[in-house]
C-alpha cells in the first residue's frame, strides 16, 4: 500500500504548475477564506480603535499606519494566487513584508504597562499569514517568518528595552498557532493528494470506457453496413449465379474498405472513406497504414491528416496515393505521397495537434500550409 500511495503523488507531480485543484480541495477558493481574511483584518482594526490613544509623534502615528496597512498586504498576498504550492513571490511577499510591516508597528509603540497587548496583536495577523503559507504548501518559509519575530522580539527587548514577557508572549502565541498547522498540513496534504491521483484514474477510466464505447458502436455500425453490402453477393455465389463485371468490381471495393478499417484503424472515417470509394471508383489507387500503436492517438488528434487526405484525394485524377501514420519517434508524423508514372508528391506533416497541422513538401521544403 505505501508503495502504491508514493507511485501515486508521484504520478501527480507530473501535473502542470498551476492547478488549483488542491486549492478547491484546502477549500480555499471558497467564500469563507475571503471572510476569515476580512474578520481577521477587522479585528485587528477593533483592538487598535479600543485601546486608548497613544501619544506618539505624527511620525510614529504615519509609521503605524503604513505598517498595518502592510500587515493586511501581506495577509492578502498569503491568501491570493491559484498555484499549488503558492508562488515563490507571493511566499516571499508576505514573509518579508510581514515581518518589516510588524517590527515597523512595534517600534512606534511606547513603553508601558498598559501596552502588552499591542504587541500581540500585530504578529496575530503575521500569525495569521504564516499559517495560509503552511496551508498552502510553504512551511520553511512560514518558519522563516517565526525565525524573523524571534530576532525582532530579541531587538526589542535589548534595543528598544521591552520587557522579556511581553516578546516571549508573542512567540508563544505564534508558536502556538504555527505547530497544529504544520501537523496538520503534514498528514493532510498528502492525502488530499493521494485523493486527487484517484480522481483522475476515475476520470481517466470514464474517459477510456466511452471511448472503447464508442469504438466499439462504430465498429458495429461499420460491420452492419459492410453486411448489408456484402451479403447480396455472397447470396448470389451461393445460388451459382455469375458475378457480373459490376458486382465483381463493386466486391473489389469492399475488400479494399474492409482491408482500410484494419490497416489504417486511425485514419479511418466517415468522410475518409468517401473520399477513398469515389477516388477508387475513378481507377485511383488507394492505400491506408496506421503504424502507430493503438495507444499513442485518439481519433479526434488525427483529424488535421484526415482532412489532409480527403483534399489529397479531390486533387488527384489518375496514379496512386498512400497514406501513411508514423510511429512516435520519427520526425514526421504522416506521409501522404502521390505517385502517377515518373511524377511523385510527398507531403509530410511535420507536426501534429489538436489545432491543426504543419505539411511541407519532401522534396523542396516549400511549406503547404
Amino acid at each position: 500500500m505505501t508503495q502504491t500511495f508514493d507511485q501515486a503523488v508521484a504520478e501527480l507531480d507530473t501535473e502542470p504548475a498551476g492547478s488549483d485543484a488542491m486549492m478547491e480541495m484546502l477549500g480555499l477558493r471558497g467564500r469563507g477564506v475571503r471572510i476569515a481574511v476580512a474578520a481577521t483584518v477587522v479585528v485587528y482594526v477593533f483592538i487598535g480603535l479600543a485601546l486608548p490613544k497613544l501619544d506618539i509623534s505624527t511620525t510614529k502615528f504615519v509609521v503605524s499606519i503604513i505598517g498595518s496597512i502592510g500587515l493586511v498586504l501581506a495577509l492578502i498576498a498569503s491568501a491570493s494566487g491559484r498555484t499549488d504550492p503558492i508562488g515563490l513571490p507571493r511566499t516571499i511577499t508576505a514573509v518579508v513584508l510581514g515581518a518589516a510591516s510588524g517590527s515597523a508597528v512595534w517600534w512606534t509603540i511606547p513603553l508601558g504597562v498598559g501596552n502588552w497587548v499591542r504587541p500581540g496583536a500585530p504578529m496575530v495577523v503575521f500569525a495569521v499569514a504564516m499559517c495560509l503559507l503552511i496551508v498552502r504548501g510553504r512551511v520553511r518559509w512560514a518558519w522563516a517568518g517565526f525565525v524573523l519575530v524571534i530576532g525582532l522580539c530579541v531587538y526589542a527587548v535589548i534595543v528598544w528595552e521591552w520587557q522579556s514577557g511581553i516578546g516571549l508572549q508573542v512567540l508563544l502565541r505564534m508558536f502556538l498557532t504555527l505547530v497544529p498547522a504544520t501537523l496538520i498540513m503534514f498528514f493532510m496534504r498528502p492525502l488530499l493528494r493521494f485523493v486527487r491521483v484517484l480522481d483522475l484514474k476515475e476520470v481517466a477510466a470514464v474517459e477510456a470506457e466511452a471511448a472503447s464505447s464508442a469504438t466499439a458502436e462504430q465498429r458495429r455500425v461499420r460491420l452492419l453496413e459492410l453486411e448489408r453490402d456484402v451479403q447480396p453477393l455472397l447470396e448470389q455465389a451461393a445460388e451459382g449465379g455469375e458475378l457480373s463485371p459490376s458486382d465483381m468490381e463493386r466486391a473489389r471495393l469492399l475488400e479494399a474498405a474492409l482491408r482500410d478499417e484494419v490497416r489504417g484503424r486511425s485514419l479511418v472515417s466517415p468522410g475518409v472513406r468517401r473520399a477513398v470509394a469515389r477516388a477508387r471508383e475513378t481507377g485511383i489507387a488507394v492505400s491506408i497504414f496506421d503504424d502507430t500503436s493503438p495507444d499513442e492517438l485518439d481519433f479526434a488528434s488525427v483529424e488535421p491528416i484526415r482532412a489532409e487526405l480527403i483534399s489529397a484525394l479531390g486533387e488527384v485524377r489518375s496514379g496512386s496515393i498512400v497514406a501513411r501514420l508514423l510511429p512516435s519517434g520519427r520526425d514526421a508524423a504522416a506521409t501522404i505521397t502521390h505517385v502517377d508514372g515518373t511524377y511523385v508528391n510527398r507531403r509530410v506533416c511535420r507536426s501534429l495537434d489538436s489545432g491543426g497541422a504543419a505539411w511541407e513538401y519532401d522534396n523542396d521544403g516549400a511549406t503547404l500550409k
